[in-house]
């Protein structure tokens, strides 16, 4: 990872000029503040896919609105021509009644309620689609702002991480100044009276005896090692990733698998071997793997998607959620496999 290189070579510079004490200290925060960067960033990355996914259902609706649309539009050109017919099947039977023009009266009043059924359901389904139209436009607006927002709150936390190495090297600066300084001084000093050598006894067995070392703090536990802090809005994206895949997989019937566009799928991260997806159906493909730590690129077929993974996720097992359902704007949706643990 560039960051990680950078941030080494930041840190070896500054211990032989700053002292292993403060250096460490300083790394330690801004280790602890570019890993914040880094789930910030994946943060921001997973609303841009929901928002991906509100305006890629705002696209099949409108098409479903046009053509609901379209089909309201016909039934009540039907509606009409049925309406002019039964009248006209009235006043033929008004006029000269008789089995014939009786039949074509009830032939036409039959038609006539059947298209009056039509436009009714067809405009209740208009009435439905632009509902649901109307909610994915509030959630698109929340989408918008969330994502304005983590753009916000992005460029403030680059910006500390860009404050603490400008003040890191500011001071490794003025300390380098300081002990060159005192260098020249002790150069440029006049020569010290030479002294005498002390005496030195001699080593005796007793001081070459090994020092005891001092005793070593115990180290953490796998348990509490393995105690980490979840995001809440990272939680909230994978309870509605799954949500989602488990509305969509339910719609189908009993042995069906829906839509496979896809024989063989298979995600390949930067610099690794390929890995096969399993579909699920409904042009859904699923797989888990470990990541790396840092700017990633995952190629599935033709398609790129870069995603940001912090270092402390670096070998964790992800889950990868590959959605076709629209190939000309697929979705990569992806999250660490140990947030399912915390979704109960």
């Amino acid at each position: 990872m560039v960051v990680n290189r950078g941030r080494s070579l930041l840190i070896a510079g500054l211990l032989g000029v700053i002292g292993w004490n403060s250096a460490l200290q300083a790394a330690s925060s801004l280790t602890a503040e570019q890993n914040k960067l880094a789930r910030m960033e994946q943060v921001q990355e997973n609303r841009l896919v929901e928002l991906e996914d509100v305006e890629n259902e705002m696209l099949a609706y409108e098409y479903k609105l046009q053509r609901a649309q379209e089909a309201l539009s016909k039934a009540r050109e039907n509606y009409q021509q049925s309406l002019m017919e039964l009248k006209a099947a009235e006043r033929e039977h008004k006029g000269a009644p008789s089995t014939d023009t009786e039949r074509a009266l009830h032939k036409a009043r039959h038609a006539h309620d059947m298209a009056e059924r039509g436009v009714d359901s067809r405009n209740r389904r208009v009435e439905i689609i632009q509902s649901n139209f109307a909610e994915l436009e509030l959630r698109l607006q929340e989408s918008r702002e969330s994502v304005a927002g983590g753009k916000a709150r992005l460029a403030s936390q680059q910006a500390l991480v860009d404050t603490m190495v400008k003040a890191m090297l500011s001071e490794a600066n003025t300390k380098a100044k300081a002990q060159a300084k005192k260098a020249e001084q002790v150069k440029s000093a006049p020569p010290a009276v030479a002294m005498s050598q002390p005496n030195i006894p001699e080593p005796t067995l007793a001081s070459l005896a090994p020092v005891e070392a001092a005793p070593v703090a115990d180290e953490p536990s796998a348990e509490d090692a393995s105690v980490r802090e979840i995001d809440p809005e990272l939680l909230d994206y994978v309870r509605g990733e799954r949500e989602r895949l488990e509305k969509l997989l339910g719609e189908l019937d009993e042995g069906e698998d829906g839509k496979h566009t896809f024989r063989n799928l298979t995600l390949k991260p930067s610099g690794e071997d390929s890995i096969e997806f399993e579909f699920l159906g409904q042009n859904q493909y699923k797989l888990i793997a470990p990541v790396s730590a840092g700017r990633q690129t995952y190629k599935i077929n033709s398609w790129r998607f870069r995603r940001t993974i912090p270092s402390d996720d670096d070998g964790e097992r992800y889950v990868f959620i590959f959605d076709a359902r629209r190939l000309s704007r697929p979705r990569l949706v992806m999250y660490p496999e140990y947030v399912l643990s915390h979704l109960d």
